[in-house]
């Protein structure tokens, strides 16, 4: 069915593996950056979790957002805290080998989309343009149904209303963005196809840092906030690094 003479053979070969190796290089860099601390996590405090008679501690600050499916696993409602000398970042998240399978299988498969196209092209044989669309339908597929089943995952896990909370030092924090910055540190890679699309969604509105997770790993964080006021807000409360949030 998809027979091919040498040289074409070695044309999609050589365009699957630098294909492959794109994409997996980016997957590698979201999952395994070292990060030069390490977070901790724990039960989210009341206030954290944005229960009835939690008071907020004289000098934080909390923000409400919506978490994109990026690097630190978070996915949903979530509640970031700013301390004086920490950061606590609250709600459903998704456990990390699950996370790492979506990513690899979404990406390769999209990875697969651009080779099963050049052999279109090669053999102007329109099977495989059929081929390159199952492809991208099969991880498109997965991308939306895990970022849809993500946040449902996560509450099960809650204890007594209370979310997990992913703390670390504020000092930790580093290339805040709003706007299209969220996808730094691989998903750039991943999510290429609709990269343009989420960018348009986050101007003003999404914003990104980069920080370090329960395993030493620097992952990138992206909260969607409810206004452009305030996330310049909280951008510019966790750029303070270490100052007293609410001076």
């Amino acid at each position: 069915m998809f027979d091919m003479q040498v040289w074409q053979l070695a044309v999609v070969a050589i365009v699957a593996i630098v294909s492959l190796a794109w994409m997996s290089r980016a997957i590698l860099r979201l999952t395994l950056s070292p990060a030069s601390g390490q977070g901790t996590v724990r039960k989210a405090t009341a206030i954290e979790s944005a229960l009835v008679g939690g008071v907020v501690p004289e000098g934080a600050q909390v923000f409400d957002g919506w978490a994109y499916r990026v690097g630190a696993r978070f996915a949903g409602r979530v509640r970031i805290a700013v301390y004086s000398d920490r950061v606590a970042v609250a709600g459903p998240r998704v456990p990390r080998g699950l996370y790492q399978v979506w990513v690899w299988v979404q990406g390769l498969l999209l990875a697969l989309v651009i080779p099963a196209l050049v052999a279109a092209v090669v053999l102007l044989d329109w099977r495989w343009l059929v081929a390159a669309i199952g492809l991208f339908i099969a991880s498109y597929g997965i991308s939306f149904a895990g970022a849809g089943l993500w946040p449902g995952l996560g509450e099960i896990l809650y204890e007594q209303g209370h979310p997990k909370a992913l703390e670390f030092p504020r000092a930790s924090i580093s290339e805040v963005d709003i706007g299209k910055g969220w996808a730094k540190g691989g998903f750039e890679v991943v999510l290429f196809p609709y990269k343009a699309g989420i960018d348009r969604m986050s101007e003003g509105l999404a914003v990104s840092f980069f920080a370090p997770d329960e395993h030493g790993k620097q992952v990138r964080f992206a909260i969607d906030l409810y206004t452009k006021e305030y996330a310049r807000e909280l951008a510019a409360v966790l750029e303070l690094e270490g100052a007293d949030p609410a001076a």
